[in-house]
């Protein structure tokens, strides 16, 4: 009976032992589940905070007028370091132990952010560079060629019709083909955000075809001519200011002034010759390369960006100023006398795509009128019949950026009117130093 009372004895003291050792795990779990409660809550905490300065990230690159193809950076007054600290990046999220400190410290409360702007990619710089002015203070050297074709054909009846329906008499077709190829080089400086010149050179060469059906009165019979010239062309320079920049309801707005001087050869006084075989061809002797007056231009010109697109427009005028020459006479003989060439008014409006980084398209329309020229001879001045032109052109431009600072240009005109060339091909190639 005591035995067994002494096992029953230490059977209870055994499991006492056992219930307290049991009771002090509990309480150790609960311990433990606490403090990871704990520092979920203060790792929810700071996520929250993370997500709120990043929201406010986006909030502000949202509102902050783009232009297309510009990326904005926004650094925020907490840098990216501390984000990663508050996230708890690097630490276990169980942890209880304190995040390493940053390596960089938070400005002070209440800081203003500070957003940096990163320039336009190359090929919306191209598309400002070509449609509109691009002032980064750099020199632009833009070597081009362009090719550019027209005929011209003219019925000459000479006689009269029989019974209403019979023609008697000559019939001659004259054609005139052109072929003018242009190399010129471009250069332009930009001297602030606001100021920038150019100077073009062109060098010109031009070919005239001209034909003649109906030698000798026969339809079946032809002639021609041809007639080519190389030389310096008008040399032209322009400062373009610009007036206001671009917002996010207003265009940027450039103005330009320039002049153009007469160094081509003047297409006065140049005798005209006959086909000495068929004597039914009269074509000039020799081909100008200029207008032979000096020229002041002024315009204006306007773009604004329509993400994904860029629109502009432009206008201007030409006025010519009067020149005096030594001969004005296509025959023989000197005739001196003073020539004021027709004024131009022009205008002009299109779009751009950036697609890219690299490459961009444009389309767009370009129109000029010329007035009539006025020619003053012995005190009488008279105006030359048929020296007015209209000159309509559609024009199809894409842009390829190789590099940075190199890019190709290209661009096809296609003439609408008739005093247009009927096609015009450009190739460009601007390289900033």
């Amino acid at each position: 009976m005591k035995r067994t009372t002494v096992y029953t004895m230490a059977l209870a003291t055994l499991l006492s032992s056992r219930g307290a050792a049991v009771l002090a795990e509990d309480i150790d779990e609960v311990e433990r589940l606490r403090a990871q409660v704990e520092a979920l809550k203060e790792q929810a905490e700071k996520q929250q905070k993370v997500i709120s300065i990043i929201s406010q990230r986006l909030e502000k690159i949202e509102n902050t007028d783009a232009k297309a193809g510009t990326n904005r950076i926004s650094k925020k007054s907490v840098p990216d370091s501390e984000l990663e600290r508050l996230a708890g990046r690097g630490t276990s999220q169980t942890d209880n132990s304190p995040p390493p400190a940053s390596t960089e410290s938070a400005p002070a409360q209440g800081e203003e952010e500070v957003v940096k702007e990163a320039g336009p990619s190359q090929s919306v710089r191209d598309v400002l560079r070509e449609e509109h002015t691009l002032f980064n203070q750099r020199l632009t050297l833009e070597p081009g060629f362009t090719y550019s074709y027209s005929d011209r054909s003219q019925l000459a009846l000479s006689g009269f019709l029989a019974l209403d329906a019979i023609f008697l008499g000559q019939i001659n077709v004259d054609t005139v083909e052109s072929h003018i190829m242009t190399l010129d080089m471009n250069a332009r400086y930009g001297f602030s955000d606001r100021l920038e010149a150019e100077v073009n050179a062109p060098f010109i060469y031009r070919e005239s075809t001209y034909q003649s059906i109906g030698v000798g009165g026969s339809t079946t019979q032809s002639s021609e001519v041809s007639v080519d010239e190389t030389g310096l062309g008008d040399i032209s320079a322009a400062l373009y200011y610009r007036l206001f920049r671009e917002t996010q309801t207003t265009p940027d707005v450039v103005v330009n002034i320039g002049f153009r001087a007469p160094t081509g050869s003047d297409p006065f006084g140049i005798p005209t010759q006959v086909d000495p075989v068929n004597n039914n061809v009269t074509f000039p002797s020799e081909l100008p390369t200029g207008n032979g007056v000096w020229g002041v231009t002024g315009g204006v010109s306007v773009l604004k960006t329509i993400d994904p697109a860029i629109v502009f427009a432009n206008a201007g005028y030409t006025y010519n100023i009067e020149e005096s020459f030594d001969d004005i006479n296509a025959t023989s003989g000197n005739q001196p006398g003073d020539v004021k060439l027709g004024d131009a008014i022009r205008f002009g409006f299109g779009t751009a795509f950036a697609l890219n980084e690299r490459f961009s398209l444009s389309l767009s329309y370009s129109h000029q009128y010329s007035m009539k020229s006025e020619v003053t001879q012995n005190g009488v001045s008279q105006r030359i019949i048929g020296s007015d032109a209209n000159v309509g052109v559609m024009n199809f431009g894409a842009t390829y950026a190789l590099n940075n600072s190199t890019s190709i240009v290209s661009n096809i005109g296609l003439g609408l009117t008739n005093d247009a060339s009927d096609i015009a091909i450009t190739f460009r190639v601007p390289m900033q130093f």
